[in-house]
């Protein structure tokens, strides 16, 4: 039923379309998404670099409403544009269009200049939607974009839209709506400076800086959504031996 709506909608002019398929979205998220949002007390007043984990071509539109009454822009992949239904969906929020896998320097200058006239943009460093959930190897991308601005960063955690609207490998502007119990949490904001001890010495500085990052995404999420990022379990001591080591303290040495 939405794609047909948003087939229809597609023929009217980008004005009045805009408005009806925000009216549209806004009802449908109503009925199928029952969000919950942590933590909007660190949300700063500036502009700041967001970063989230990425489950769903819903993400975006969660965030937005999330995020109210901030106004965000979101990277977004260019294969948005490919059907009707995802095409108007991205119209309905403010969208920096990038080409993933690959160097895409015009949108990182683009999200740059966002960020230093003053608006925020949110990034999503795994630079495509994760098919198990947990989370993948971020990008490098993000880190020119924190380098060249230095605002303050903002690690976001989505869990439930990879329920909301999953995944249609075979026919993405397909992809079906379903009732489903959403969680945003939003972490502390962090400098750059936060992270030297983490990046210092890294060969490849730029990866690790997108690798800190995350952890830092990580760290909201459940264990099963951490993938890449799950901490490593520590290692545990080593139990004494009962029988006493001749260099032991206070053990007299053989003679």
């Amino acid at each position: 039923m939405l794609t047909a709506l948003f087939s229809l909608l597609a023929l009217l002019p980008d004005r009045p379309r805009r408005a009806v398929v925000r009216q549209v979205i806004d009802r449908v998220w109503k009925r199928y998404a029952d969000m919950q949002v942590h933590g909007r007390e660190h949300l700063p007043l500036g502009p700041a670099l967001y970063v989230c984990n990425h489950l769903s071509n819903a993400d975006g539109l969660t965030l937005q409403r999330a995020l109210q009454p901030l106004r965000i822009w979101f990277l977004a992949g260019v294969k948005l544009r490919r059907t009707a239904m995802t095409r108007l969906a991205s119209e309905a929020v403010n969208t920096i269009f990038i080409r993933p896998g690959s160097p895409d320097i015009e949108a990182l200058r683009r999200a740059v200049a966002a960020l230093k006239e003053g608006r925020s943009v949110l990034v999503f460093p795994e630079g495509g939607r994760s098919r198990t959930g947990a989370l993948l190897r971020a990008k490098k991308g993000v880190s020119l974009i924190a380098h060249r601005t230095g605002v303050p960063i903002v690690p976001v955690a989505l869990t439930g839209t990879e329920r909301l609207l999953p995944i249609d490998e075979r026919n993405m502007g397909g992809e079906r709506l379903h009732r489903a119990r959403v969680t945003v949490r939003i972490g502390p904001p962090f400098g750059l400076e936060a992270l030297r001890e983490e990046v210092h010495g890294a060969s490849d500085p730029r990866q690790a800086l997108a690798d800190a990052m995350m952890r830092r995404v990580a760290a909201l999420l459940p264990p099963e959504y951490q993938g890449e990022y799950r901490p490593l379990p520590e290692a545990r001591p080593q139990a004494a031996s009962k029988d006493p080591s001749p260099s032991s303290p206070g053990v007299p040495s053989p003679h």
